[in-house]
């Protein structure tokens, strides 16, 4: 991993004030947090933990009726790895993010609970998931549910696993008191890649972990096909680039972008750059040989990535699409402890630049560091750390 560091600005007056204050607020936010999993605890949990045979598990369950797609992308290693094993697998998913699944031949049956907020849907006492759906998940009688977040356990979730009638359930960093959670797994997120959940998951259900090597994504043929149709027309290597992350902070500007390009087709004007733009945000000038991805779907931006010949994207579930098909890849990410090497790339052909200071869109010197590690990944003068 690489780290590269804004330049510091002085220290502004009260700034110590200021993260007193933070400090101060997010004590109690996490106390109010903490009262609501008690108030949950007493509502809904069990009044005591069984011990559960999972050798014969057969039927499983996996929850993300929260997340982001790169969540889901990343979770496709473990439904693999499960269904390897022959057992039906079910996902619990979001209107938004169940279309990473649609299309996978190894998932029985995807549920879909309405959208929700993050921050709103961790401290509610109501889950997304309707009575209908809930009664018919209670119906299936799993053998074993999967919770695989790795932070607060949502106020809510007590109440779900109790209404479907969970027999046995595995998650990650939960209390020890909660008894709805047969085994929860110790998790150091600051030090440990994502992946490594789905390890011990492994491991305590003695599967094959040969199967989690790589994250399993599917793409219609005919998809596929128009993607590859669509680049017939594009000659030289091609480089994808995304620059929207799921927060400002972590995007790059237009002005980087525009800058970025230039450098690229100045240094590789054989290139073609393709842009992706879901949010019809893009306004700068393009100059010949970049476009933005003409095609509307999570599926076609799959596609475009899996034959394009680079990818150059701020962390997102664009850079676990380039690690599915293990795509050369350069990621920016902004520096957060509990994130940088819990959701990194995670593989040789990725590049990892790290703003130690500030937001990625206002390191004005970001197009160079792209551009020295985009010289590495295309010459493969040095392996990728």
């Amino acid at each position: 991993m690489m780290e590269n560091a804004a330049v510091q600005v002085s220290p502004r007056k009260f700034k110590k004030i200021r993260e007193l204050n933070r400090r101060r607020n997010y004590l109690f936010k996490r106390l109010r947090n903490v009262m609501r999993v008690c108030i949950a605890k007493a509502l809904w949990d069990k009044r005591k933990r069984h011990d559960v045979d999972l050798s014969c598990a057969k039927t499983v369950l996996l929850l993300r009726n929260e997340g982001a797609i790169g969540d889901v992308v990343v979770d496709s290693a473990l439904v693999k790895c499960l269904h390897e094993a022959g057992m039906s697998v079910d996902f619990l998913l979001t209107k938004s993010n169940s279309q990473v699944m649609k299309h996978n031949p190894r998932i029985r049956r995807i549920y879909e609970a309405e959208n929700v907020d993050s921050a709103v849907y961790l401290r509610k006492f109501t889950h997304n998931v309707s009575r209908a759906m809930v009664n018919e998940l209670a119906n299936n009688k799993y053998d074993l549910v999967i919770d695989p977040s790795l932070f607060d356990i949502p106020v809510h979730r007590m109440l779900l696993l109790r209404q479907i009638k969970a027999k046995a359930v595995l998650g990650f960093n939960k209390w020890s008191s909660i008894n709805h959670y047969t085994r929860s797994f110790d998790f150091d997120c600051e030090n440990w890649h994502v992946t490594r959940t789905f390890t011990l998951i492994a491991d305590y259900l003695k599967l094959d972990k040969k199967h989690l090597e790589s994250y399993d994504l599917h793409i219609p043929a005919d998809i596929s096909q128009q993607v590859a149709d669509y680049l017939l027309s594009v000659t030289g290597d091609k480089v994808v680039i995304n620059i929207f992350a799921g927060h400002q902070d972590r995007s790059l500007s237009q002005t980087q972008l525009a800058t970025l390009i230039a450098r690229l087709r100045a240094d590789y004007p054989e290139t073609h750059i393709i842009l992706l733009d879901h949010r019809n945000e893009i306004s700068i000038p393009l100059p010949e040989k970049v476009r933005i991805n003409p095609f509307k779907t999570l599926h076609h931006c799959m596609a475009l990535i899996a034959q394009s010949d680079l990818v150059i994207s701020p962390d997102t579930s664009v850079v676990h699409m380039a690690a599915a098909w293990k795509k050369p890849l350069i990621a920016v990410y902004k520096d957060v402890p509990m994130n940088n090497r819990l959701w990194a790339p995670g593989y040789d052909k990725a590049r990892q630049i790290v703003v130690k200071c500030g937001k990625v869109h206002q390191l004005e010197n970001l197009p160079d560091l792209i551009m020295a590690e985009t010289e590495r990944v295309i010459s493969r003068q040095i392996p990728a750390e």
